[in-house]
């Protein structure tokens, strides 16, 4: 078990809430019919409350969900960490998507090393859709010396510093992964670096969808983002798109690159309406979960509520 795991909270709801039938006084001396009171009482309580309504799944679960790691340690960073960006709706595109041009899905096996893997994935992939592939680089050598996480009991977004210049990250070749176990030297020869790195949005509010997309469609790169894996349906997906939008702590970090606003337009705030709206997600639990490696997901439920807290945190870099 990672010591650090965050697990994700289960909300219940008091059948005798707001609309439920009040409580009635009921004497249960001798000779009192129990079961017709309980069955007037239900009765009752199924006339005055309203049932909720389970939307009906859009997606398929593999027949025997497997069990993941993920290790994603929230922290409080100072406001100054975040930027906000002015978004403009003519430039953002109803569908976006980079996975033909991403490289390979990896598989952090059961080391809670998905901040490495995602910051790996958003560090090399942007320089493929930028200047150029520089090759398989090292998670492992991120997980063995990055002094802003734990190896694989946790990590966050800030372990991107390791890859500002004139720090960087060197090839997979140089330093294998080896799910913590490994002993990556940390002067090893660098191949890629970064000019900087940032939270995406508002510190108090995360970053909205029309940020996401912004980002998305001016630098054609991907982004690393949090989400709440371990809860509901999410780690058993096999494909289609996800709806079993369950509301809880975010415990794994993993890249959106891309999107399909399902013709919908973006209100104010910068948000779509709620229930519309499709995020493509790359995770790094291997190609035999998911699609291929992949997930599609609403982006919201039918409330509003971001679906199993995606992009409640995301961070982007400068290259």
């Amino acid at each position: 078990m990672l010591k650090k795991w965050l697990v994700g909270s289960v909300v219940s709801i008091s059948l005798f809430g707001a609309g439920a039938v009040a409580a009635e006084k009921v004497d249960f001396d001798q000779g009192v019919n129990v079961k017709g009171v309980v069955g007037t009482l239900d009765a009752k309580l199924d006339m005055t409350s309203t049932p909720q309504q389970t939307p009906i799944k859009t997606y398929q679960v593999s027949p025997e969900p497997k069990a993941h790691a993920m290790g994603f340690v929230k922290k409080d960073l100072p406001a100054s960490y975040w930027m906000t960006l002015k978004a403009v709706k003519a430039q953002i595109p109803d569908t976006f998507d980079l996975r033909p041009n991403l490289t390979q899905i990896e598989d952090q096996g059961n080391c809670g090393s998905c901040w490495a893997f995602s910051l790996t994935a958003t560090h090399r992939d942007g320089h493929a859709l930028g200047d150029g592939d520089p090759g398989r680089l090292s998670q492992e050598w991120l997980i063995d010396n990055s002094k802003e996480a734990d190896g694989c009991n946790g990590g966050y977004f800030d372990s991107a510093v390791e890859f500002v210049t004139p720090k960087g990250q060197p090839l997979y070749s140089a330093c294998p992964y080896k799910q913590g176990s490994g002993k990556c030297a940390a002067d090893l020869p660098q191949t890629a670096s970064i000019k900087g790195w940032h939270m995406l949005g508002d510190k108090d509010n995360g970053p909205t969808a029309q940020e996401i997309e912004s980002y998305l469609a001016s630098s054609g790169k991907p982004i690393s983002i949090a989400v709440a894996a371990g809860a509901g349906d999410w780690q058993g997906y096999s494909g289609g798109v996800y709806n079993g939008c369950t509301m809880a702590q975010m415990d794994h970090m993993i890249n959106i690159v891309g999107w399909d606003n399902e013709g919908a337009q973006f209100d104010e705030k910068g948000n779509l309406p709620a229930g519309k709206g499709i995020w493509i997600l790359r995770n790094s639990w291997g190609t035999s979960w998911g699609e291929d490696g992949y997930m599609r997901t609403k982006m919201t439920d039918a409330s509003g509520q971001r679906c199993n807290s995606v992009a409640g945190l995301a961070a982007y870099f400068d290259f």
